[in-house]
């Protein structure tokens, strides 16, 4: 009975890790589900950081409940498939999500993945770049609040500009 278990257990890890993606084959999987086309930044996305302005961003905006519902499991699937570890902050209750990976690069600096979603307002953004270790850190520790549909994750970066995710009403 204990092999039966042992070997079990060695099966699924070797197919989760088998199956894990890293944050840019994430984001380019998160680029190509169903009614997320690549944007430009624009003063409606809800994540405001340097990164939102200099890395990669694809999102969805105004979705119907169908496509939210299709949208949103797409994503999940996907998000499903980056190691747990990777997350450095995030929160998820049904109406609001936001999460933030980061992986160290060949650079010295890190890969990180900024997926923020909204029922509510029929949204899902997601953010691929690099940031350094302290801003990583920042984000890290950064506070989160969800309410409701409401969700915040705003941090201080090292070099004083803010990182802010925003879900409300509004955004």
């Amino acid at each position: 009975m204990k092999k039966i278990i042992l070997t079990l257990i060695t099966v699924i890890a070797t197919t989760v890790s088998m199956s894990a993606m890293n944050l840019k084959e994430a984001f380019n999987a998160l680029s190509n589900i169903p009614n997320v086309s690549v944007q430009t930044p624009d003063y409606n996305l809800p994540v405001n950081a340097d990164i939102a302005q200099t890395g990669q961003i694809a999102g969805a905006y105004n979705l119907t409940q169908q496509q939210i519902e299709q949208t949103g499991n797409a994503a999940y699937v996907i998000l499903n498939q980056i190691p747990f570890s990777y997350m450095v902050n995030g929160g998820n209750n049904g109406e609001v999500a936001a999460f933030v990976y980061a992986t160290p690069n060949q650079e010295g600096s890190n890969d990180v993945l900024v997926v923020a979603m909204s029922g509510y307002k029929g949204s899902a953004v997601f953010i691929y770049g690099t940031l350094d270790n302290a801003a990583v850190q920042s984000l890290q520790s950064a506070p989160l609040n969800i309410q409701g549909n409401f969700l915040s994750l705003e941090a201080t970066m090292p070099d004083g500009n803010d990182f802010n995710i925003i879900l409300s009403k509004a955004r």
